[in-house]
């Protein structure tokens, strides 16, 4: 009876773990919809400006060897800021500066969305949907499983008793 108990638990605990981590891809992958629709958006509309590389990130923890980010800014003629950090991956912070002031082509939607023209080449907006298809499929896999599971160990049980019940022992 104690080993049943233990297995329960156990059952619950990962059963709660599993449906978490669905909850989490489901959430990363809403959250991935939201920001690439704006992004899809802007490419669809077509509007091609010229935005200002603005801003240097660094990345790191402040310890050699860190990396720099640029970061770009286009405010448009209704006052509506576009703002953008873009992976570079740039080694020097001399390298990074030497972008600042620099022009960079951006698509934008008239709603605060952008995405850079040459980011847009290699754009997917099926991504956010890949990520909530596997936490759904993870989620509908495991719940069959436990279905079947409980079937099979109700039928178990239930070949028990009937065994039992026959033999005269209870």
């Amino acid at each position: 009876m104690e080993y049943e108990k233990k297995q329960k638990i156990q059952l619950i605990i990962l059963s709660v773990i599993t449906y978490l981590l669905c909850i989490t891809l489901l959430f990363i992958g809403i959250l991935n919809h939201i920001t690439n629709k704006g992004r899809a958006d802007a490419i669809k509309g077509g509007i091609i400006v010229e935005a200002e590389w603005a801003s240097i990130i660094t990345n790191g923890n402040g310890r050699a060897p860190s990396t720099y980010d640029l970061g770009y800014e286009y405010v448009d003629e209704n006052g509506i800021i576009y703002r953008e950090k873009c992976p570079f991956t740039l080694q020097s912070y001399e390298e990074a500066k030497s972008y600042m002031g620099k022009k960079v082509e951006i698509y934008i939607d008239g709603k605060g969305h952008s995405i850079p023209v040459y980011e847009a080449k290699n754009f997917n907006i099926n991504d956010a949907w890949i990520t909530m298809g596997i936490a759904i499929g993870i989620a509908v896999c495991y719940t069959a499983g436990l279905i079947i599971w409980g079937v099979i160990n109700h039928r178990r049980k239930k070949q028990e008793s009937i065994e039992c019940a026959s033999s005269g022992t209870v």
